[in-house]
């Protein structure tokens, strides 16, 4: 170890076992993992300051397998610092916040790259007894939002921030939401530029942003910048799904006070979890990161953020170590998919069910059978009803990546002539339907058909026996103008646009409507998985498939049409009762159908509840049949005769 210019500062043997800078009494220890390094050369700033208060040389005796640490008696708040070797300087990729990223979308000139800086401690923060709000993923609804996005339209105090959704968190209670994914909220670089440096050191590839290291040359700042060629134009990376992340610091641009964007991300936790909502993060792990440094990151987000769980791209991971690591035992994890039987050997059932698959399944699955594509209805039905008994399955309609609801019944194809790509990104195969006309139309009929088919879509997924996911926005009909691939597009063609809500509060008073009623009956998302046989001997499975005739599932690939029973007897409403009984009525054919409806035992009877079509409004069912409009959903609901009626009901003639 060497002190590098004239101030003194004391110094003591580091510890390693701790990557990042660690206040401890009235020392720091710093640690940071180099492979390959012969030495290392911590440098200490004052605030931004360009040059160092201090520097010390680490070398052979301060290191330990590949971490170089040192503990040093100087902790004053406004402490900042990088590291060196072999003439490039790097930001810790350990670092708890970098100071220097405060505006979102701004290209970085080169003396603004050398005076990003890490801080070495974070400010105090009241949690004020602050809990996981532990919501079972079998009452959950979650919602999907970009921090950024979500609010630069919304009538809040500050847009585009974290503390701008904490602002909107009574209005997702209002709307029954209980659990929120954020978009990535680590620190990442969102231009897309050409690499500036290739041979980085680091605990894993690429740990760092090519452009905030650099070659050490203290007597120049010119802002040189690398030759770009003119075909190649910089792109915002707006969704933050980059090649390099520092996984412990959150955005600071999604701050208002970039020097603060910690305590504020804490301060938006701690406003959702006081009206019970959990909040899960995307963590998007770049190739080639090593694996125990993602578990850190994981830890260390549960500890000092208090967040309740994440969504992790597996293949970058080993999502056995995430599943079996205690400390993250009561933490929710969404992946592609789980090996259940290894992660839970010997049919072994977990007591809190903190796994779940994330995937496209019943998007793609529920878009092709909503709007008539031949041989889907029973690939649909075993979607709505799948409920594992070990993990979890996230349902949803829409993605941040593809079209909102809005547009997926108002294009036929993607639109992404903003993205200056040609057209060459974004997916095409979006089963979508634009309902007779390609984009905004004002024909009564066209509408109408559209608000219907959103309808559709969305009650699919509330009464889908997983957890529904809400795109923000999509339950007022926001639009991206048909692009499918907006990762670019920091404006209004990417962002929430809440103008909408008012526009189509007729959509929006309908999600309310389904979420109320999913909440208040556990039939409708069943705590424990479905069989299929009637093990209460009660004379009703607890869940059965039928087509247009009762108790006759049909199968030919030109059906279209379907009908779900979810017997009540088999879930408690309390201690004191059973649920109600659910017959769900899926008409997918462009025409009307006539639908047998099953009988029901113990003095109990149908009555209409919700319907996706105006035509049918709430009734008691007093046939045996129902007639449901072309392209309707209707949900029938089981209830207690008053004893003024028969329960025998009249046949249709």
């Amino acid at each position: 170890m060497k002190l590098l210019g004239e101030q003194f500062i004391a110094t003591a043997e580091g510890d390693p076992s701790v990557l990042g800078a660690t206040a401890s009494g009235s020392y720091v220890n710093y640690a940071v993992a180099v492979p390959g390094a012969a030495e290392v050369t911590l440098h200490v700033f004052d605030g931004r300051a360009k040059k160092p208060l201090y520097s010390i040389v680490l070398s052979e005796e301060d290191r330990y397998g590949d971490i170089f640490s040192v503990k040093v008696a100087d902790n004053k708040p406004d402490r900042t610092y990088l590291y060196e070797t072999k003439g490039e300087r790097f930001l810790d990729p350990y670092a708890k916040l970098v100071l220097g990223r405060d505006h979102f979308g701004k290209k970085l000139t080169r003396s603004e790259r050398k005076a990003l800086r890490s801080p070495v401690r974070f400010h105090e923060f009241s949690w004020r007894q602050d809990r996981h709000p532990c919501i079972p993923f079998s009452d959950m609804l979650l919602y999907k939002l970009h921090v950024r996005g979500f609010t630069m339209q919304a009538g809040v105090g500050h847009k585009g921030t974290y503390l701008g959704v904490a602002e909107k968190a009574e209005y997702l209670k209002e709307l029954g939401v209980n659990a929120v994914l954020l978009m990535p909220c680590t620190e990442f670089n969102e231009i897309e530029e050409p690499e500036i440096n290739e041979g980085i050191p680091g605990f894993y590839s690429s740990p760092f942003y090519r452009s905030s290291t650099y070659k050490t040359n203290e007597d120049s700042d010119e802002d040189t910048e690398p030759v770009v060629k003119p075909d190649i134009p910089l792109r915002v990376n707006y969704w933050g799904y980059a090649d390099h992340y520092f996984l412990f610091a959150p955005k600071a641009s999604y701050a208002s006070n970039p020097e603060r964007a910690d305590a504020e991300f804490k301060t938006m936790v701690r406003k959702l979890h006081s009206l019970n909502i959990e909040v899960l993060m995307e963590l998007n792990v770049p190739a080639g990161t090593n694996r125990s440094m993602v578990v850190d990151a994981l830890r260390f987000w549960v500890r000092e953020y208090h967040l309740d769980g994440f969504r992790i791209n597996p293949g970058e991971t080993d999502p056995i170590l995430l599943a079996g690591d205690p400390y993250l035992s009561g933490t929710k994890l969404l992946a592609n998919g789980w090996d259940i039987g290894t992660i839970y050997q010997r049919d072994r059932i977990p007591n809190y069910i903190t796994l779940a698959e994330f995937h496209d399944g019943f998007r793609d699955d529920a878009r092709r059978f909503l709007k008539g594509d031949e041989g889907m209805a029973g690939t649909f039905a075993s979607r709505i009803i799948r409920h594992p008994d070990r993990s979890a399955v996230i349902n949803y309609i829409t993605d941040h990546n593809g079209f909102t609801l809005c547009d997926l019944y108002m294009y036929d194809v993607k639109h992404n002539e903003q993205n200056g790509e040609n057209g060459h990104d974004g997916s095409n195969y979006n089963y979508s339907w634009n309902c007779g006309a390609e984009g905004p139309d004002r024909r009564k009929r066209i509408r109408d058909l559209r608000l219907k088919m959103k309808k559709n879509a969305m009650l699919s997924m509330f009464l889908s026996q997983g957890v529904p996911m809400i795109l923000a926005g999509d339950e007022f009909g926001n639009t991206q103008e048909g692009n499918n691939n907006a990762y670019c597009q920091d404006n209004p063609t990417g962002w929430v646009s809440w103008g909408e809500a008012r526009k189509n509060a007729e959509l929006l008073a309908f999600v309310k409507k389904i979420s109320a009623l999913r909440s208040e009956h556990p039939v409708l998302h069943n705590p424990a998985a479905l069989r299929g046989t009637d093990y209460l001997s009660c004379g009703c499975p607890d869940v059965s498939i039928h087509g247009k005739t009762a108790w006759r599932p049909d199968d030919s690939p030109y059906n279209r049409t379907l009908g779900i029973l979810l017997g009540g007897e088999f879930v408690r409403k309390n201690r004191d009762e059973s649920d109600d009984s659910f017959y769900l009525i899926f008409n997918m054919y462009w025409e009307e159908q006539t639908f047998d409806i099953p009988r029901l035992s113990g003095g109990r009877t149908w009555k209409l509840v919700l319907a996706t079509d105006p035509a049918l409004t709430p009734a008691e069912i007093t046939e045996d049949r129902l007639t449901v409009p072309r392209r309707t959903i209707a949900v029938l609901q089981s209830v207690k005769n008053d004893g003024t009626k028969k329960a025998q009901r009249k046949k249709a003639k």
